[in-house]
């Protein structure tokens, strides 16, 4: 997941935020809790509003995720 993921960062990283959190720092506890996660890895796509516009767990393929991104971008 993680090479698909810094693949699509470097395609889309200058129109899309790529945000990590950590679930492990109590500092990101508030951030947790305003979107639900608990497990690692979770993947959340976030409109500018804060809305989660899309989710996928563990298991995805790259093709689905830029899919989502130019959707999401209006491509």
């Amino acid at each position: 997941m993680l090479p698909i993921v810094h693949g699509l960062e470097r395609e889309f990283g200058e129109r899309i935020d790529f945000v990590r959190v950590n679930i492990l720092i109590p500092e990101n506890k508030t951030l947790m809790e305003q979107y639900s996660f608990s497990t690692t890895p979770e993947f959340y796509l976030v409109d500018p509003q804060g809305e989660i516009i899309g989710f996928w767990g563990d298991a995805f393929e790259e093709a689905e995720l830029r899919q989502a991104f130019e959707e999401a971008l209006g491509e």
